[in-house]
C-alpha cells in the first residue's frame, strides 16, 4: 500500500470509530445501570456517537475536499493537511453553528452563543479530531514498520 492510499482510507476513520461508539452506547443502553462512575468512563463514548449529528455535514466535506487535494500529492506533502484537519473541522463546524443559528433575534444574541458553542465545539472538535489523526499516525508508523506501506520513490528521469 501506499502512503498516499493510506491517507485517503485514513480519512474513513472518524465513521469507523463511530460505529464502534454507536455499538457500544447501544449494547451498554440494553444493560441495567450499574454504577454512575461507569457512567464517566463511558461519556467519551457517548459524546462521539451523538456528536456526528455535528460533525458528519463539516467532516464529510473536509473528507471529500482532501480526498480530492491529495491525488497527486507526496507522503510529505499530507503530514500537513493531516495534522491541521482538526483545526479546519473546527472552522467547517463553526461555520455550521453560525448557519444553523442565524434565525436569531440580534447580533448581540448571535455572539454570545457563538461565542460559548465555538468553545465546547472548539474543544470537542479538537479533541476527538486529535485523536483519530494520533490514532491513525499510530496505524501508518505500525504498517510502515512492518513494510505493508512502503515508500514511493520517485522515478528516475533520463536526460536525453
Amino acid at each position: 500500500m501506499k502512503p498516499r492510499t493510506y491517507f485517503r482510507l485514513a480519512l474513513l476513520f472518524p465513521y469507523i470509530l463511530w460505529i464502534v461508539c454507536a455499538l457500544i452506547v447501544f449494547i451498554l443502553s440494553s444493560i441495567p445501570k450499574t454504577s454512575s462512575s461507569w457512567d464517566i468512563v463511558m461519556m467519551p463514548f457517548f459524546f462521539y456517537a451523538f456528536g456526528i449529528l455535528l460533525w458528519f455535514i463539516p467532516y464529510t466535506i473536509l473528507a471529500i475536499g482532501m480526498w480530492v487535494w491529495s491525488k497527486d500529492k507526496s507522503t510529505a506533502a499530507l503530514y500537513k493537511p493531516a495534522l491541521a484537519a482538526p483545526l479546519l473541522l473546527f472552522v467547517l463546524m463553526l461555520i455550521e453553528v453560525v448557519l444553523i443559528s442565524l434565525p436569531v433575534n440580534s447580533v448581540t444574541e448571535l455572539t454570545e452563543e457563538l461565542l460559548s458553542q465555538s468553545a465546547v465545539l472548539g474543544g470537542f472538535s479538537l479533541v476527538f479530531g486529535y485523536l483519530c489523526v494520533g490514532i491513525a499516525l499510530g496505524i501508518y508508523k505500525f504498517l510502515k514498520s512492518r513494510n505493508i506501506i512502503t515508500e514511493e520513490t520517485p522515478q528516475a528521469t533520463s536526460v536525453d
